[in-house]
């Protein structure tokens, strides 16, 4: 059964929005406004847009039952959430707040977890959420998605969005994941970040490090290595990584979150 919580209009707007054409989005998902409850949390990891995996598996079939993660047109017995029921919008969102207690893409998400243990948050108690610059999962997979003219526009689309949950949500901390994801970040003209002292002598490239602040409450720690990324991260860069980012907050004046 779908929550009585109030929807805040801005979320319930993107919801019902229709997916572009011809931007290779995933047939049958819905847009991902937050994986976990972005409205609870006080710290928020960032990329550049859901896993294809979130909805389909590997030979490209929707996920259905135990194994589905997030609502489908299937599962909600839809094909346009433009008119959709007020339940039916609530059970999109409700199932985005409820994503880390249903079937959590694991293998992606607790490589930040070293990240959120030193900062005494978790996705699984509801104190940690992801967001998305761009709220659609695509197949074939964002950094495949050609021309480029593709990703410009989804992000045109997506990105006040994003801004409007900075803005409207309570969260304290933004982290931001990967060089792809702080330059989009950059360009979007959401906040300003600036490089800080980069971490060295870990792998074979240094893993620059960014922090800044947003709407003068919000502090953004970024670095450059991908950690979903199998090649140079290793153990030690995650543990040297969680030091460097615990650290930063406090300069920026997060001294709790």
């Amino acid at each position: 059964m779908p929550s009585k919580v109030q929807i805040p209009r801005y979320i319930e707007d993107r919801i019902r929005q229709r997916h572009p054409v011809d931007s290779y989005v995933v047939p049958g998902s819905t847009a991902v406004v937050s994986f976990g409850n972005a409205q609870i949390a006080s710290v928020a990891t960032l990329g550049l847009n859901p896993s294809r995996v979130e909805f389909i598996d590997r030979d490209g079939k929707m996920l259905t039952g135990s194994s589905r993660r997030l609502s489908t047109h299937e599962s909600l017995g839809t094909s346009d959430l433009t008119n959709a029921s007020t339940d039916i919008i609530r059970t999109v969102f409700d199932e985005c707040n409820q994503y880390f207690q249903r079937n959590p893409y694991r293998r992606w998400f607790d490589q930040f977890m070293p990240v959120l243990k030193a900062l005494g948050v978790s996705y699984y108690d509801g104190t940690a959420c992801h967001l998305d610059l761009v709220q659609w999962a695509t197949d074939p997979t964002w950094a495949s998605l050609k021309p480029a003219e593709i990703r410009l526009k989804l992000l045109r689309e997506d990105v006040q969005f994003f801004r409007q949950q900075l803005e409207q949500e309570s969260l304290k901390l933004l982290l931001v994941n990967g060089q792809s994801v702080v330059s989009q970040l950059k360009k979007s003209g959401v906040c300003d970040i600036e490089k800080i002292e980069a971490i060295a002598g870990f792998g074979n490239s240094d893993t620059k490090m960014y922090a800044g602040t947003a709407f003068g409450r919000l502090a953004i720690v970024g670095w450059s290595t991908n950690l979903q990324s199998s090649f140079g991260v290793s153990r030690q860069l995650r543990e040297e990584l969680a030091r460097r980012v615990k650290d930063a907050t406090m300069l920026l004046g997060i001294s709790k979150i």
